[in-house]
C-alpha cells in the first residue's frame, strides 16, 4: 500500500499526463518514480535559476552606435531572407514575431511570409497590410504543411543565408548582426545559437546555453532548432526539408546536412524566443504536436541506414530524446582493471557487482594490489584466486594511477580496456555493453557514463575543461535523476573528457597515444588521456545508460598539495586548450561551480 500511495502521489503531482504515460510504459514504475523524484528537485533548480536568469535580462543593453560601427566595417555583408511560415497565427503573436525583425540592428534583410491557406479571414487581411518594403507576403490556396511551405516560400527568396523564424517566436534585436558577424569569420552551411523560451505571460525564461557541434547530442535530440540560419545554396543541393517528417523536419534536414559532411556554427548567446503555446513543443513535450514525436525515430533510423550504421532506435528518457542502440560486432574480450589497496569491504562490493550484475560475459577482471598490509585483503585474494576470470597482480611501489594502469594493461591481452576504481558498485547490468558500443566506433576515444554517489545525486556526467581553472565534472551535484541543463544529462553526447574512474578505449587507440602520462600520477591523468585521443582526431563520449556508483577515494587519504605537480603539468601542456574554452560548455555558464548556473550572476 506504501508503494500505491507513492504512486498516486507521483501521478497527482504531474496530473496524470501523457509524458507521465509515456514514461510508465516506456520505462517502468520504478524508474518513473525515480524520474518523478528528480523532476521534482529539476523543479526547484529550474526555478532558482529562472530568478537568477531574470536578473541578466533586466542587465541586457544593446549599445546600439557600437553595434552600428561594426556593421559599417563588415567586409561581408550578405542579404538575409527571414523565412517565416504561417498558418491561421493569433495576430497578437506575429505582430510580435513582425516587429522583432523590423528592430534588427542589421538592416538588409527580406521577410518572405508564406501562408499555408490559412482560414482566417482577419489574419488574411493582416498579411495583405504588411504586404510592403522588404516584407513580402505569399497566399497558398492549398494546405501543404510546413515542410512545403518553408521550401516554397525559400524559392521566392533572393538572400545567400535564410533564416527560419516560427510564425510566433520572436528574435533578439542584435540576432541577425551577430549572424553576419560570425560568416564574417567563418562561412558556414548551417549556424545555430543559444535559446530561451517566452512564457505564458510574455516573459523570458528556461535559457538553453548550448554546446558546440555535438553529433552523438543531435542524435540523442534536436537541440540545434533555434536560431537556424541556412546557407541558400546548401538547402537547394539537399532539396530543402522533406514533408514526410513535417513536424520534425528541422531534425532530419540537419541529420542530412551532416551526412554530406556541411559545416556547423555555433554562436553562444540567446538570439531566439521560442513561445510556449498549447500547440508549441517549446512547452513540456506532454503530447502537443505528437505526430512529430512519432516522425523523429523513423527519421533517425532512416538516417542510420544511410550511415551503414546498424542500431536500433529506442525511446530516450525525456520526451523529444531517443537512444541509439548499436550493435555490438562480434564478442571482443573487455579487460576490467581495478587498482586496489586494502579496503576490502569496497573491493568486496566492486567485484560482486560487476560478477552479480554484468550481462556481457567475455570480460576479464585484473586487480592490481598497490601495497595492501591488511589480513583481510589476503584472505579475500586467496579466494579471488579460484575465479579464473580474474588476474592479481602485485605493485609495490608508491602509489601512482598512471604508472600502475600502464602496468596492467602490458601484462593483459583483451581488445578493450575498462579502467575502473575499486570504491564503485555497477547499477546498469547492461554497463559493458553500453561502453562497448561506442569503444567499437572508428571515431570515438574514450568513453564513459553517469556515476552517482551513495545518496544517489551526480558525480560525473562527462569532464568541463577549465572549470574550476583546470577541469571538473559536469552537473556534479545535480540529482541523479534529472536531465540537467537543456537534456544534457540525460543524453549521449560529445565531450572533452570522462574520469577513469570508468572509462573505456580501444586497446590500439590507447597503445598509440602510449597510456597515461606518468608524469601525472594522481591528477588529470584521465583528462590528459582523453585530451590526447581527441588530438589524434577522437571523440569522447558520454552514456547516461551505464550508470554505477562511485564513492570516490575511499581508499586513499589525499595529502595536502599532492596534486600541486599534476596541476602545473596539465596546465602547462593544455593551456591553449584553456585559453579557448571547452567547445562542449557554453562560455556563458560560470567557471568556478560544476552546477550549470550562469556566468554573470
Amino acid at each position: 500500500m506504501k508503494c500505491y500511495g507513492k504512486i498516486l502521489y507521483c501521478m497527482s503531482i504531474i496530473s496524470l499526463s501523457k509524458k507521465s504515460i509515456f514514461y510508465i510504459k516506456n520505462f517502468g514504475v520504478k524508474e518513473f518514480l525515480r524520474k518523478t523524484k528528480g523532476y521534482l528537485s529539476s523543479r526547484i533548480i529550474r526555478k532558482k535559476d529562472n530568478i537568477a536568469y531574470s536578473k541578466l535580462v533586466k542587465l541586457e543593453k544593446f549599445n546600439e552606435t557600437k553595434i552600428k560601427k561594426e556593421i559599417e566595417k563588415f567586409k561581408y555583408k550578405p542579404l538575409l531572407s527571414i523565412i517565416i511560415p504561417t498558418y491561421n497565427t493569433p495576430i497578437p503573436l506575429i505582430k510580435e514575431t513582425i516587429e522583432s525583425v523590423k528592430k534588427q540592428f542589421y538592416k538588409n534583410f527580406e521577410v518572405i511570409v508564406y501562408d499555408d491557406a490559412s482560414k482566417d479571414e482577419n489574419f488574411k487581411k493582416y498579411l495583405e497590410r504588411i504586404n510592403k518594403g522588404n516584407i513580402k507576403v505569399f497566399l497558398s490556396k492549398k494546405n501543404n504543411g510546413i515542410s512545403k511551405s518553408s521550401n516554397m516560400a525559400v524559392k521566392k527568396s533572393k538572400g545567400e543565408y535564410l533564416v527560419f523564424l516560427d510564425h510566433d517566436d520572436t528574435l533578439s534585436q542584435d540576432a541577425l548582426f551577430e549572424t553576419v558577424k560570425f560568416l564574417n569569420n567563418k562561412r558556414v552551411d548551417y549556424i545555430y545559437s543559444d535559446e530561451d523560451k517566452l512564457s505564458y505571460k510574455g516573459e523570458r525564461e528556461d535559457p538553453f546555453f548550448k554546446p558546440d557541434f555535438s553529433y552523438d547530442l543531435l542524435l540523442s535530440c534536436m537541440y540545434i532548432t533555434h536560431i537556424r540560419v541556412i546557407r541558400k545554396s546548401t538547402f537547394l543541393k539537399l532539396h530543402g526539408l522533406n514533408s514526410k517528417f513535417d513536424g520534425a523536419q528541422d531534425w532530419d534536414f540537419a541529420l542530412r546536412l551532416y551526412e554530406n559532411k556541411a559545416l556547423f556554427g555555433h554562436i553562444p548567446k540567446i538570439l531566439y524566443h521560442w513561445r510556449k503555446t498549447a500547440n508549441s513543443t517549446a512547452d513540456d513535450a506532454s503530447g502537443a504536436k505528437s505526430y512529430a514525436y512519432k516522425r523523429q525515430q523513423t527519421l533517425i533510423e532512416e538516417h542510420l541506414k544511410r550511415m551503414s550504421v546498424n542500431a536500433i532506435v529506442k525511446q530516450g528518457f525525456f520526451k523529444g530524446s531517443y537512444k541509439v542502440e548499436r550493435n555490438i560486432e562480434g564478442e571482443p574480450k573487455v579487460e576490467i582493471i581495478i587498482p586496489f589497496k586494502d579496503k576490502v569491504e569496497y573491493l568486496k562490493d566492486c567485484v560482486g557487482s560487476i560478477e552479480k550484475i554484468s550481462t556481457y560475459k567475455n570480460y576479464e577482471i585484473c586487480l592490481i594490489n598497490n601495497d595492501s598490509r591488511e589480513e583481510e585483503t589476503f584472505e579475500y585474494l586467496k579466494n579471488l584466486k579460484k575465479d579464473h576470470r580474474i588476474t592479481i597482480l602485485d605493485y609495490k611501489k608508491e602509489f601512482n594511477y598512471s604508472l600502475i594502469n600502464n602496468f596492467a594493461v602490458k601484462k593483459t591481452e583483451s581488445d578493450y580496456l575498462l579502467f575502473l576504481n575499486n570504491d564503485t558498485k555497477i547499477i546498469t547490468p547492461q554497463w559493458i555493453e553500453e561502453m562497448l558500443s561506442h569503444a567499437q566506433r572508428k571515431e570515438v576515444g574514450a568513453v564513459g557514463g553517469l556515476l552517482l554517489y551513495k545518496d544517489g545525486t551526480i558525480q560525473h556526467a562527462g569532464i568541463v575543461i577549465g572549470l574550476g581553472g583546470v577541469a571538473a565534472h559536469s552537473h556534479r551535484g545535480f540529482p541523479g535523476a534529472s536531465n540537467g541543463h537543456g537534456g544534457l544529462v540525460s543524453c549521449v553526447r560529445d565531450v572533452s573528457a570522462v574520469t577513469a574512474a570508468c572509462m573505456m578505449v580501444k586497446r590500439s587507440k590507447f597503445l598509440q597515444i602510449k597510456g597515461f602520462d606518468e608524469n601525472l600520477k594522481i591528477a588529470y591523468n584521465d583528462v590528459d588521456l582523453c585530451l590526447r585521443l581527441e588530438r589524434l582526431g577522437l571523440r569522447n563520449i558520454y552514456t547516461p545508460y551505464m550508470k554505477i556508483y562511485h564513492y570516490e577515494t575511499k581508499t586513499r587519504k589525499k595529502t595536502k598539495g599532492e596534486n600541486i605537480k599534476d596541476t602545473g603539468f596539465f596546465l602547462k601542456r593544455w593551456k591553449y586548450i584553456l585559453k579557448k574554452g571547452d567547445p562542449f560548455y557554453n562560455p556563458n555558464l560560470t567557471h568556478s561551480k560544476e552546477d550549470y548556473s550562469f556566468r554573470a550572476v
